[in-house]
């Protein structure tokens, strides 16, 4: 007890808790002040962190807006190493890494702050990510248009990239992976030509160069340039 009008308290998560339950990796604190309850959810490790000092220091917010400002600065130190350890494992775009943070339980103020800092000191940068993602992805056999389409779900608009497509993807290159998928698709006589193209769509090809590929590995195989 702080005061009279003011109180607060760290609530862990119990470690018995369902695995499954919505709470386990939050923490909570709660705080009452001139008569009001209040109650945060809050990241774990920030729980742990302001329970710690609560502690060792004798850390004693007397208002509200004293307690918040702590709560704010423990989580960002906690959620700079947090950062550190996701972009030790991968890389990370900045939307899906404000994701993940906000996921995590960190605020909104909190985590777009910490993904301004990783950008900054280099952690984050979406078009370095942007560009390892489009030649693995190509590599794997993805046409542009999925490629866009799965780095628009991280936050990256592929038009904004410097030099995009031709830097990154040429259409030579593009027909040639086309091709090389169609080429191994198996054979059986029925609406081949059909079943190429869908498969040469689904992987992120036009529609232009589906047909043409699938045309030129049928052509390949009646003239007896492809072993069915």
């Amino acid at each position: 007890m702080n005061c009279e009008s003011f109180s607060w308290s760290v609530e862990l998560p119990d470690a018995t808790t369902n695995p499954y339950a919505a709470f386990r990796n939050k923490a909570r604190v709660h705080l009452e002040s001139g008569g009001t309850r209040e109650t945060w959810d809050i990241p774990k490790p920030v729980g742990r962190r302001l329970e710690k000092l609560r502690k060792t220091s004798g850390i004693d917010p007397m208002t509200r807006s004293e307690l918040a400002q702590k709560v704010k600065e423990v989580s960002l130190l906690s959620g700079t190493s947090k950062v550190e350890w996701l972009v030790n494992k991968r890389d990370y775009s900045s939307k899906e890494l404000l994701e993940k943070l906000l996921q995590d339980g960190y605020s909104q103020e909190v985590s777009e702050e910490l993904v301004s800092r990783a950008e900054n000191n280099g952690l984050v940068n979406d078009d370095r990510f942007a560009e390892v993602y489009i030649r693995s992805k190509s590599f794997a056999g993805w046409g542009r248009r999925k490629i866009e389409r799965e780095l628009a779900r991280k936050g990256i608009d592929c038009n904004q990239l410097p030099g995009w497509p031709e830097h990154y993807i040429s259409e030579s290159d593009e027909a040639e992976r086309a091709l090389e998928l169609a080429r191994r698709r198996r054979l059986t006589g029925k609406n081949d030509f059909q079943k190429i193209v869908r498969h040469l769509l689904s992987k992120g090809y036009s529609m232009s160069i589906a047909y043409d590929a699938a045309k030129t590995a049928l052509d390949s195989a009646s003239d007896g340039g492809w072993s069915v």
